[in-house]
């Protein structure tokens, strides 16, 4: 007998989206229709139009990974001698599910590694700022103080605030 396409040893990706919180189920299903339509990967479909970001659908592909892995590793062998290896893919752990799953881990490490540069760029650029800000700092402290007027009158600074006087 063999048995449904719909059982998984594993949670399906949308599910995993959804009950992250990352994915509103209207939009899983409107995904799912459009698969069924194009053949396209859910994943490349929910990133393209539903607003899931690539390190997000790697969360969600690591945890459905870590799902199918305890399963696999629950299952030596079955009682009439079907080998794990046949078992998994007879409980839709197929050559393509993981192809899939590898390419979608894939695309999520290079967007992954194009943001961590990105951003050692912008701290490269805040580190500067805060060197340029630092020393300008510096200049303004070394600067003395003009003296005083010797009426005792108040002095102004530049932007028309009167300056203290000691006395």
């Amino acid at each position: 007998m063999e048995p449904s396409p719909e059982r998984v040893p594993y949670r399906r990706i949308g599910t995993i989206l959804v009950e992250m919180g990352l994915l509103a189920q209207s939009s899983l299903d409107s995904a799912l229709d459009e698969q069924r339509r194009t053949g396209r990967l859910l994943g490349e479909l929910l990133v393209a139009h539903h607003g899931v970001s690539r390190v997000d659908l790697a969360d969600a592909l690591a945890a459905q990974w870590a799902e199918a892995q305890s399963h696999a590793a629950s299952t030596t062998t079955s009682g009439n001698g079907v080998s794990l290896d046949q078992s998994a893919a007879d409980e839709g752990m197929e050559e393509g599910d993981l192809r899939v799953l590898l390419e979608e881990a894939q695309a999520a490490r290079a967007e992954l590694t194009a943001r961590t540069d990105e951003l050692s760029r912008r701290v490269a650029s805040l580190e500067a700022l805060v060197v340029g800000v630092s020393d300008a700092l510096d200049e303004l402290r070394a600067i003395e103080p003009k003296p005083q007027d010797h009426t005792g009158a108040h002095r102004t600074t530049r932007r028309g605030r009167p300056r203290a006087t000691r006395r």
